[in-house]
């Protein structure tokens, strides 16, 4: 039974220049975004349609395009923190460079593409040179240890010269490089600042090299005098920090820079055109962190903090949404009954949204603010959407299309709020559809009538948090998973458990079969068990069905087969009978936090750490 990958959704929006369109691209593909540990190419016209390339296991921290077009790089954080080149013409890496530990900081390519600059800063801090063609190193030179290189970029080199320049940035400094690459001599100066103290987000040098315009965290642009290695000025162009910044395709001369507050502002050095800068476009609600041109140099290519895509085009300053994603962790998944069409995801950046599971678009979007401290879990119906948050709050919103925002219809305060904890874990609907059964961080458990919007029950019995939930296909009975190694069985409306069963590790997640007497649970030291509730032990035990500690378990709608999903990033597919592995994917880069199967068992969704969404096809 294969598992085939359909769709990946994600931006790793917080990574500068996240997303970059490929020049002089001869393919399908015109766009190229860093998603989790994995490059997702796309086409402006139709994102759906996708390629993705892995050659990373841990998220990506360093995203660099070639000015031609033809090659990629990119630098993951972790144990295995690899620089890799990839060739876009065959769609796999030319190169992998494994000397950097913990974190690849920054990668910038020369302007003739001929060489690769890569930094890392922690206890290998070190500046590498890398040759495009051969993967192997033309110079390196330490760094100092703690400074995070935050940019780089390269200077025009003088026709027929044999010298290469560039420049990076590292907390408060800005050093200016000068390489040869035939001898590999490597040597930095770092800029006269003066009385300017500043953190620095970008780097740009005009396109004759004679300045070096430097995008700040204090919302404006320092410009360096590249000959006289000091700083000639500095002025504000945004406000919340500079993001990006780019030369104006026109030719004049200007540059654009892009803030975190959503705005493109352009300014011109030689011209002298700085008083009274405002900008000319923005992005509402956006923060910007990547800033590029489109592969047709009609468009800005945006990307924002908040994982969304963008193209503005140049002429009239449209703006057109190409792409939209949750970012941080997601932590839970619904579909509503009878609906395969779409599918709701929760995330702690405070936003439950309900995803097209055939186009992959945004259909609606709650968003809450800061102080709800999470989207935790949720529950899609076929009119709203059910959520619990880190507040310890239940909300519900109604449900919308065009990828509009989510009206709040109701709320339960403090539905999970205890003395000692507070937060709203899990929650299952009953197959009815007349309560609502949650978890807490308390390892409480409770049912909640939906038309009064009442407790009808308190169920404690467990110690520690509830990791799942589960209604039993009879609607009188729920089950509840803890992580302090047991889990349970109640009858619904009473407050007293009926049987009790431990397990030998911590249990990550729980799953009922439509028979109404099998539950399959899994823990952290890898076994997943299927009981069945009229008996006191476990009917059988897969022993490390994951590399590393599960995470999490989901059944079909049939009790034909279950999902699990691990600390090893995978899914995989059991049969319910006999526990035999059916089918196994991967595709994120962090732990799988939730799966959930669609109603008509042909498709499973899966979420991870890392932010990334996965629709899966089930043959």
């Amino acid at each position: 039974m294969p598992l085939v990958l359909r769709h990946m959704k994600g931006l790793n929006g917080l990574v500068p220049g996240s997303v970059q369109a490929i020049p002089n691209s001869r393919g399908p593909f015109t766009i190229a975004q860093i998603c989790g540990g994995a490059i997702i190419l796309g086409s402006e016209n139709n994102l759906a349609q996708q390629h993705v390339l892995r050659g990373h296991d841990d998220a990506i921290t360093a995203f660099a395009m070639s000015n031609g077009g033809a090659l990629m790089a990119t630098g993951q954080r972790g144990e295995r923190s690899d620089v890799v080149i990839w060739d876009l013409a065959t769609l796999a890496p030319k190169s992998r460079f494994p000397e950097h530990d913990v974190e690849v900081a920054s990668l910038a390519f020369s302007l003739d593409d001929r060489l690769l600059m890569s930094a890392s800063c922690n206890k290998d801090a070190k500046l590498v040179v890398l040759d495009t063609a051969t993967g192997k190193i033309v110079s390196r030179h330490p760094l100092e240890i703690g400074k995070r290189v935050t940019a780089a970029a390269w200077a025009p080199s003088p026709p027929g010269g044999r010298t290469y320049s560039f420049a990076t940035a590292a907390g408060e400094d800005i050093t200016l490089w000068s390489m040869d690459p035939y001898s590999g001599q490597l040597s930095g100066q770092k800029v006269t600042l003066g009385s300017v103290r500043r953190e620095y987000t970008c780097l740009l040098f005009s396109a004759d090299g004679a300045w070096l315009y430097c995008g700040t965290t204090s919302s404006d642009v320092v410009t360096v005098n590249v000959q006289r290695r000091a700083v000639q000025m500095a002025h504000p162009v945004c406000s919340g920090g500079v993001a990006a910044l780019l030369l104006s395709p026109d030719g004049s001369g200007a540059t654009v820079a892009a803030g975190r507050d959503g705005s493109l502002s352009s300014f011109n050095v030689a011209a002298g055109a700085w008083r009274e800068l405002r900008p000319f476009a923005s992005v509402p609600g956006a923060a910007i962190s990547s800033l590029g041109l489109t592969a047709d140099r009609a468009a800005f290519l945006i990307g924002s903090e908040q994982s969304a895509v963008y193209r503005l085009d140049r002429s009239s300053l449209q703006l057109h949404t190409l792409s939209q994603a949750q970012g941080g962790c997601l932590t839970g998944l619904s579909f509503a009954p009878g609906q395969s069409e779409a599918v709701a995801a929760a995330s702690n950046d405070g936003s439950v949204a309900v995803w097209n599971t055939q186009d992959y678009t945004l259909q609606c979007r709650a968003q809450e603010p800061a102080q709800a401290r999470g989207a935790l879990c949720c529950v899609l119906t076929r009119d709203t959407i059910l959520s619990g948050w880190g507040d310890g709050h239940i909300r519900c919103h109604a449900r919308a299309g065009g990828g509009s925002p989510c009206a709040p219809l109701w709320i339960i305060p403090g539905a999970h709020s205890l003395s000692h904890s507070v937060g709203v874990t899990a929650m299952k609907m009953s197959y009815g559809g007349s309560f609502l059964v949650t978890g807490g961080v308390g390892g409480e458990m409770r049912c909640w009538d939906l038309r009064s919007r009442e407790m009808a029950a308190h169920m404690k019995l467990h110690g520690q948090k509830l990791v799942d939930v589960g209604v039993m296909a009879d609607d009188k009975h729920v089950v509840a998973a803890s992580e302090d190694r047991s889990w349970s069985l109640w009858e619904v409306g009473g407050e007293k458990a009926r049987v009790t069963w431990r397990s030998p590790s911590m249990l990550r997640g729980l799953a009922v079969s439509p028979d109404k007497v099998s539950v399959v649970t899994i823990t952290l030291d890898r076994k997943v068990m299927m009981w069945d509730v009229r008996g006191p032990e476990a009917r059988w035990t897969k022993v490390e069905a994951h590399g590393v500690e599960g995470s999490c378990v989901a059944s079909d709608n049939r009790g034909v087969v279950f999902a699990t999903g691990g600390a090893d990033s995978a899914v995989k597919v059991f049969d319910w009978r006999s526990g035999n592995e059916v089918a196994a994917g991967s595709a994120h880069s962090a732990p799988v936090i939730k799966l959930a199967f669609s109603p008509d068992d042909r498709g499973i969704v899966s979420v991870a750490a890392d932010g990334t969404l996965a629709f899966w096809q089930l043959a």
